[in-house]
């Protein structure tokens, strides 16, 4: 249709604007009244920003619309965020996938309301992408990563109906870890590639071991440190 070709090119579009996104990445982590993030639609912005993100990454095999879960406008704008009964968005790449989902809960009920959720949608990939042979990583999002929704995911394990279990890979990111990330990878000549962000949410997977969750949190952020300062060099 026509609206999907618009679409279309306003995918191709987001490479050029990713300072723009970025405006609105930072505004969403100090939401008031004066933001360009409007207050009561915090939560659509969210997602929206981080699809807009991922569209400017780019190499996707999904189409932008099949990568979003939400509504948009026709100035593609959000119309309110995903609904419950699934991923907030879905990242295909050639050999792998990510599972974006975001919240800007950040009280301790962040794992009460997230944990279960987030893992099941992860599993369900897991599952879906296994004929394809494709990689399925979690990615969650949030200003403020609660401790125990972080254990939650270093532990990581899901069980089918039949009692198999699979390992889940989840990684936590704030808001900000994620938006510096990508800052760097588009300040310069260097934009921030798919294989590369793969290799450090591997990289955060592996750094998991031997750590209990506000360590893992610790080992996370100094990690993205550490990547943030190497390519800003």
């Amino acid at each position: 249709t026509i609206l999907k070709l618009f679409e279309a090119r306003f995918a191709e579009q987001q490479r050029e604007q990713w300072e723009d996104i970025i405006q609105y990445l930072r505004a969403l982590m100090e939401l008031d009244k004066h933001s360009i993030v409007p207050e009561a639609e915090a939560p659509a912005y969210f997602e929206w920003a981080l699809w807009r993100a991922f569209l400017a990454i780019g190499s996707l095999v999904n189409s932008p619309w099949d990568a979003r879960r939400f509504k948009i406008d026709q100035e593609f704008k959000p119309i309110g965020p995903s609904a419950d009964d699934g991923p907030d968005m879905i990242f295909e790449f050639e050999d792998f996938v990510i599972v974006v989902e975001v919240t800007l809960n950040t009280s301790s009920c962040q794992e009460v309301a997230e944990g279960e959720s987030v893992r099941s949608h992860v599993a369900t990939l897991v599952d879906h992408y296994a004929s394809k042979r494709k990689r399925v990583y979690g990615l969650f999002i949030a200003n403020k990563i609660d401790t125990n929704t972080a254990e939650t995911f270093r532990n990581g394990s899901w069980y089918r109906s039949d009692d198999s279990r699979m390992e889940l890979q989840i990684v936590p990111f704030t808001l900000k870890q994620f938006t510096d990330l990508f800052e760097v990878g588009f300040q310069g000549t260097s934009n921030l590639g798919y294989k590369t962000l793969e290799a450090i949410i591997t990289q955060c997977i592996q750094i998991k071991s031997n750590a209990d969750a506000p360590q893992w949190k610790s080992r996370i952020g100094e990690h993205v440190s550490v990547f943030v300062k190497s390519m800003g060099q």
